[in-house]
């Protein structure tokens, strides 16, 4: 459920990449393309884009950040104290770039502003044959990790394996550059994600097509892209590597740290090796591993046409959340709003601690959302609410309140927007204020509604039966049903698994509730 939305941007392209939360505000970070609307300066070709609002959306201010040629941001970072790291890459030598000794090539940048937007202080990283900045991480003495791919065998780039390797930079909270890292082959690696793991060490994840030599020695399913985890001790040290995928192209996007493990998410376009249960084009990989790498489970989420996922959020009950985008409306996807099939969803489904799914949910309008975009952009801000930020092409529809600046399917706006209790913490007895009992919940095959202790005949205003309504996440209607008892079963074996509001009138007030099916 939606509950409130905002949109954000100019006659060009903008689109969120990630936002964080600190003191009662949200900060979203994305690229803009724009200078007009809710724009009020661009540097050069695009600029990160930096956008503070309230709880309830509505922004307090806006910043650009760049120079007069391409810069795109990834990431932000809350150091808690009041200032933020803004990791991307960038283009430019000029603007807010104060020093750039790699001119005409794309070098890591990394800027730290205070909680008005103001730089502290910036920094560009790279050598002359051009980086790519994907994601970093928080240290524990207010420094970054940063990580990506280097071309480079020069400038900052201590050791270079050939092609593109990963690339881990270290810096220190004044921006000082304190030591690099590489991981790769004479061929394509990349650095995509990367945690710190709880003994001090790091976790990085990635997609190489491996080639000779380097520091890669896992076996590599095909010529095309594996998956590859590197296990680092805290002096960067290598424990251990794994290769994982199949026949087609592979890679890991996002890792967290589990009491008994680790587990990630990947694209996967294969349909053998370790992937079991591929649906097609690219799919959700989510893979469980022990504490050396080896895979306890693995499974695949999406449909025939295409998905990809970087946000996991463990849940208290061990249950685990994950947000994406889908093109599909088939396999585990369904109720994508998009008109084409080109289109993106934003997707959300929950999984058990074994990997089965639980639930699943898509939010969108008639056209894109998310491409390019939620690659970050997503805050758990409480067990059952998340604050979610992507972009969109088309409104209103659907869940999208607002129509882009430049019209419909002609540019992207951000698109903002808060969801509560959509598909977890459901009781399995809910007692509604009327005293109305449903249960199980989550059902399976049967509903009961339980009416209070002699609540016939005058449930409703001048005693008529009250009805029930029952809808689907889009409102559609898919069952009603009169309440002539105070036990009411519904017997919904023919329905699908998914999210079900209920609602009927009792004493003059409407109530509503929401069950889960699951099959």
């Amino acid at each position: 459920m939606v509950n409130w939305q905002s949109c954000f941007g100019g006659s060009d392209f903008d689109y969120a990449t990630d936002m964080v939360e600190f003191n009662n505000k949200y900060f979203i970070l994305g690229n803009t393309f724009s200078n007009d609307g809710d724009i009020s300066f661009l540097h050069g070709e695009n600029d990160f884009w930096l956008v503070c609002t309230d709880y309830q959306g509505n922004m307090l201010w806006e910043r650009t950040y760049g120079g007069s040629d391409s810069d795109g941001s990834h990431r932000i970072f809350s150091t808690g104290e009041g200032y933020f790291y803004l990791l991307g890459t960038s283009f430019s030598s000029d603007g807010n770039i104060t020093n750039d000794p790699y001119l005409d090539s794309g070098d890591y940048w990394i800027l730290k502003i205070d909680n008005l937007g103001n730089i502290i202080w910036d920094k560009i990283i790279g050598g002359n044959a051009g980086e790519t900045l994907w994601t970093g991480l928080l240290t524990a003495d207010n420094g970054v990790v940063v990580i990506g791919q280097t071309y480079s065998n020069d400038g900052d780039v201590s050791i270079s394996y050939g092609m593109g390797d990963t690339w881990l930079v270290k810096i220190n909270s004044e921006g000082e550059l304190e030591w690099d890292f590489t991981i790769g082959t004479d061929f394509i690696d990349v650095g995509q994600t990367i945690i710190q793991t709880s003994d001090g060490g790091y976790l990085v994840g990635g997609s190489s097509m491996l080639g000779q030599g380097g520091n890669i020695t896992c076996e590599p399913h095909s010529s095309l892209a594996d998956a590859i985890l590197t296990k680092l001790d805290a002096d960067r040290n290598i424990e251990w590597q794994h290769c994982y995928g199949g026949s087609d192209h592979d890679g890991i996007y996002k890792i967290i740290e589990l009491s008994d493990g680790y587990l990630f998410s990947a694209f996967t376009a294969s349909d053998d090796g370790d992937v079991t249960g591929y649906h097609g084009n690219t799919d959700i990989w989510i893979v469980k591993i022990d504490f050396f790498g080896n895979i306890i489970w693995e499974h695949c989420f999406g449909g025939s046409n295409g998905e990809v996922a970087h946000n996991i959020f463990q849940m208290n009950n061990n249950e685990m959340t994950i947000f994406g985008q889908t093109r599909s409306d088939d396999g585990d996807v369904s109720g994508n709003h998009s008109q084409s099939e080109y289109d993106h969803d934003i997707w959300m489904f929950s999984i058990n601690n074994e990997g089965e799914l639980i639930q699943q949910q898509c939010f969108g309008g008639l056209g894109n959302e998310a491409v390019s975009g939620l690659r970050y952009g997503v805050v758990n801000q409480s067990e059952n609410k998340f604050i979610i930020a992507a972009a969109t092409d088309y409104g209103p529809s659907f869940d999208v309140g607002c129509t882009p600046h430049g019209g419909n399917g002609v540019d992207r706006d951000f698109w903002v927007f808060e969801v509560k209790d959509t598909t977890v913490n459901i009781n399995e007895n809910e007692v509604n204020d009327s005293g109305i009992k449903v249960y199980p919940n989550p059902a399976k095959d049967y509903v009961v509604f339980e009416l209070p202790a002699g609540a016939p005949p005058s449930i409703t205003p001048g005693g008529k039966r009250p009805t029930l309504l029952i809808t689907n996440i889009f409102g559609k209607e898919k069952a009603r049903i009169a309440l002539w008892q105070e036990v009411t079963v519904w017997d919904c074996r023919g329905m699908e698994a998914g999210v079900y509001f209920y609602s009927f009138e009792t004493e003059g007030v409407n109530l509503m509730g929401k069950i889960i099916l699951q099959k």
